[in-house]
């Protein structure tokens, strides 16, 4: 039973990297504009959160059956179990009449009651001390969260399988719920014990700090929507019939769009917008499109010269000499972009790249007055 209940756990490990790839630029999105940064203990709790979200999940749906011929010979599942506190009578019955301690471990009955209701009492935990939920909306929401575990089970992953291949119960529901409320009650000493998780504090000392993790962000979520982009563009050119090669001239288009006008107009680009930095003059005037052109030709040239050598059709050196320029180009641009400038960053006074001194400007933070529980409450329901 202990190797069942960690099999999904097993799996989460494996699944939660990928979630939080998916995640990582959404909820640092929302946490630079609530909390001034993207880290902290904060951090820690929302992905430990969601860790034991996809565990619990996965616990509600595996293992899983092979394939749909498993319901010709299992039918155990296929009536659902309604009879409330019905697994008391279940653990009486494997003691026999003995209630001795050892009799009690080895009862499967009883663990498996145990973790029904361990299943949900982070839950109550994670509801009070991060989201200040009160004891009834959270006892609610775990019986809501039960509720559509068995019935996920009662449907057989919703209709994904021609049988239901887990019990439906009423107990799991009932167990579950007791967790949650029992977590909620757990969590108001813990949570004296716990750092407190205050985002207006973290919002006066963090929002207008330029770190090296938020550029590294801004970057990232710049590469990753301009990705998007072009992958969207060479779909609708492929769609009305254009060649899929010699597309040079759309890249370049799109390129100069994305890191020069966009930031010229707003003075960010999309991706640094989301972590709320903006591009300007050392002066704290705006920054001119030759500016954006230099900064992002340098910081991109790995990128620009891996195309570039890509479109090589025949690499000679000897007869073409002036090919040798583009691998001493990548080997002088790898160093300026991922050495230098990081080891700039991370150590000079000013945290200034070199791409960005020879274009005289530098990152500078948009600081945003956090809005308070009923703004963000009053904003949602317009």
């Amino acid at each position: 039973m202990v190797a069942t209940f960690l099999l999904p756990v097993g799996t989460a490990l494996y699944v939660y990297p990928i979630i939080v790839l998916v995640v990582l630029l959404p909820v640092a999105f929302v946490s630079y504009r609530r909390r001034g940064r993207a880290g902290g203990w904060t951090t820690v709790v929302f992905y430990s959160f969601l860790f034991y979200l996809l565990a619990i999940v996965l616990e509600t749906v595996i293992p899983l059956p092979a394939n749909g011929s498993y319901c010709t010979g299992h039918n155990y599942a296929s009536s659902p179990q309604l009879r409330p506190f019905y697994f008391v009578q279940v653990i009486e019955e494997h003691e026999h009449g003995s209630w001795g301690l050892a009799s009690l471990l080895h009862n499967g009955a009883l663990w498996s009651s145990a973790l029904n209701v361990i299943m949900l009492l982070p839950l109550g935990i994670y509801l009070r001390y991060w989201q200040r939920m009160r004891l009834l909306p959270t006892t609610l929401l775990g019986f809501g969260i039960s509720l559509f575990f068995e019935l996920t089970q009662l449907t057989g992953l919703w209709f994904v399988y021609p049988c239901p291949y887990r019990l439906f119960s009423v107990d799991d529901m009932i167990l579950n719920t007791t967790g949650a409320f029992v977590g909620w009650l757990i969590a108001g000493p813990l949570s004296r014990l716990l750092p407190k998780l205050e985002p207006d504090r973290d919002h006066r000392h963090y929002a207008a700090q330029v770190t090296f993790t938020r550029r590294l962000l801004a970057l990232l979520a710049d590469l990753v929507g301009f990705t998007v982009l072009l992958g969207f563009g060479a779909g609708l050119l492929t769609l009305f019939g254009q060649s899929r090669q010699h597309r040079g001239l759309e890249v370049l288009i799109l390129a100069l769009v994305w890191f020069v006008l966009v930031p010229t107009l707003t003075g960010s680009t999309l991706g640094k917008r989301v972590v709320l930095l903006r591009v300007e003059r050392t002066s704290g005037r705006r920054a001119w499109p030759l500016a954006f052109l230099v900064r992002y030709g340098i910081l991109l040239s790995p990128l620009w010269l891996t195309r570039l050598a890509l479109d090589v059709d025949h690499w000679n050196i000897w007869q073409h000499p002036q090919q040798l320029l583009i691998p001493l180009g990548m080997l002088l641009s790898l160093f300026l972009v991922g050495v230098w400038s990081p080891l700039a960053v991370l150590l000079d006074d000013s945290h200034r790249a070199p791409y960005e001194r020879i274009t005289r400007t530098v990152n500078a933070a948009i600081v945003r007055k956090p809005q308070t529980l009923s703004q963000r409450t009053a904003a949602l329901t317009r």
